[in-house]
C-alpha cells in the first residue's frame, strides 16, 4: 500500500477510557498487513500509552507526536487534517472533543452513539461496520475511507463544509440563546463547582461559561475549592466522594458567599467529587433560582468510566439497581459500591428537594436523570455544551 496524503488527528488523553489502546492495535495491524501506516497521524495528548506511541514514532515518520498542547496550538494544524478520531470506551455524555474538531472543519470518525450521535454521519460511523471485533471495525472503516479518499469519492473541501455547518449549531451565541430564557435578564449569577482550579475540561468549561455570561452583562462569581498541586487530584478522585458526605465547611463558606454576593441564580457545575450535599442544602430556603448541570454519569452509576451502553445505567436509583449495575461478585467491591450508593443517595435527596431545574448536555440523558430521581419531565432540560475557543 502506497503512502497516502491523508492526515488524521487525535487530541485527548492517551488512556483506556479514550480507547487509545485500540488505536495502537489498529496502527500495528496496518504495519503487519501493509508494511506501514497509510496516513499521517498527528497526536496531541499524554498519559498511559505515551511510551508505546513513542516507540512507534521512532520507527515510522508518519506518526507525529506533540504531547499535551493547548487547543490554540492544535488549531495550527487544522488546515491539513482530513479527519479526527474521537475514541471513547465509555458513554460520552456530549462529546466536546468531537465538537471542537468539527469547529476546526475536521469531520469525526468513531461510534455514533449517545452524546456523539449528532456529530458523526453514517459513513464515518464505526458502528455501521459489519465486523464484530472493534479493532477490525476501526481498521476496515479506515481502509474504506482511505480507498474512498484516494478515488475522490470523499471530497475534503465538501466534508470540511459539512463539519463546520454542524458546529455552527453549538456556537457561544446559540448556547446563550438557549440559557437566557432559563436565567432571565442580566443579574448576579454564582457558579458553584467542586473545584475552581483548571484541572480538567469540567473546570475549564466553568470559566468559559463565566466569560460568556460576563460578556452579556451578567455579574458572575465562581465558588469552589482551589487545588494548588495537580497530583492531589488522583487522591481526591478516590476519597473526595467519601469526604463529601461530611463537607459542612464548604457549606458554611457558600452560605457566606451568598450573603455577601446576593446572587439571583446559583448554578451548580459539579458537586459529586468534593462539595457533596450540604452546600446544596443551605440554598434550599434561599429566594434564588437553583440549577444543576450533570456532566457525567457518576451520580447514577458506581463506575461511570465503565458504562459502554445506555442500558447499563439502571433506573430508578435504588440499592438493588446500583449493586446490579456494578456487575461484580467481589465482596470488597460490593461494599465499596454500597458506600458510594449511600453518598449519591444523600446527594440525590438534596438535589430533588433543592434544585429548580436539572440540566443535561445531551437529550438521551433526560431520561436517565428523570427516571433515576423520579422527576417530572419538565424539571429536566437539555442544555448543550458549546465550542471552546
Amino acid at each position: 500500500m502506497n503512502q497516502q496524503k491523508l492526515w488524521i488527528l487525535f487530541f485527548g488523553r492517551l488512556d483506556d477510557e479514550k480507547w487509545f489502546g485500540l488505536i495502537l492495535q489498529v496502527l500495528k495491524l496496518f504495519i503487519k498487513n501493509h508494511g506501514g501506516i497509510p496516513f499521517q497521524f498527528y497526536v496531541f495528548g499524554k498519559w498511559k500509552y505515551e511510551k508505546e506511541l513513542l516507540d512507534l514514532w521512532q520507527n515510522y515518520n508518519c506518526i507525529h507526536f506533540f504531547g499535551r498542547q493547548s487547543l490554540e496550538t492544535i488549531k495550527k494544524y487544522q488546515d491539513n487534517c482530513n479527519f479526527c478520531l474521537m475514541p471513547s470506551t465509555f458513554l460520552e455524555t456530549f462529546g466536546l472533543t468531537a465538537l471542537n474538531s468539527l469547529a476546526m472543519w475536521i469531520p469525526v470518525i468513531w461510534f455514533a452513539k449517545w452524546g456523539l450521535t449528532q456529530f458523526i454521519p453514517n459513513k464515518y460511523d464505526i458502528s455501521q461496520a459489519k465486523w464484530i471485533d472493534d479493532t477490525d471495525k476501526l481498521y476496515n472503516k479506515l481502509l474504506e475511507i482511505i480507498k474512498a479518499f484516494n478515488e475522490w469519492k470523499i471530497k475534503p473541501d465538501l466534508e470540511k463544509k459539512k463539519a463546520i455547518t454542524t458546529a455552527k449549531n453549538f456556537t457561544i451565541e446559540k448556547r446563550f440563546e438557549n440559557i437566557q430564557p432559563i436565567i432571565g435578564k442580566p443579574k448576579k449569577i454564582l457558579l458553584v463547582s467542586d473545584f475552581k482550579s483548571k484541572l480538567w475540561w469540567i473546570e475549564t468549561y466553568l470559566y468559559d461559561v463565566s466569560d460568556i455570561l460576563t460578556s452579556k452583562w451578567y455579574e458572575v462569581k465562581i465558588f469552589g475549592t482551589n487545588i494548588p498541586w495537580w497530583k492531589i487530584w488522583k487522591y481526591l478522585k478516590y476519597f473526595g466522594l467519601c469526604l463529601a458526605i461530611f463537607n459542612r465547611v464548604d457549606a458554611i463558606r457558600l452560605k457566606k458567599e451568598i450573603r455577601t454576593f446576593m446572587p439571583k441564580v446559583v448554578r451548580y457545575n459539579s458537586t459529586l467529587r468534593w462539595l457533596g450535599r450540604f452546600p446544596i442544602k443551605i440554598t434550599k430556603d434561599e429566594n434564588i433560582k437553583k440549577l444543576m448541570m450533570y456532566h457525567d454519569l457518576g451520580y447514577f452509576h458506581p463506575y461511570p468510566s465503565q458504562v459502554t451502553q445506555e442500558d447499563m445505567v439502571l433506573t430508578p436509583l435504588t440499592l438493588r439497581n446500583f449493586i446490579k449495575s456494578a456487575n461484580t461478585k467481589n465482596p470488597l467491591k460490593i461494599c465499596a459500591v454500597i458506600c458510594k450508593y449511600r453518598s449519591v443517595t444523600l446527594l440525590r435527596k438534596r438535589l430533588i428537594k433543592t434544585i429548580d431545574l436539572h440540566l443535561v448536555p445531551s437529550q438521551f440523558m433526560e431520561k436517565i436523570v428523570s427516571e433515576s430521581y423520579r422527576l417530572p419531565d419538565k424539571k429536566v432540560k437539555t442544555l448543550s455544551h458549546f465550542i471552546q475557543k
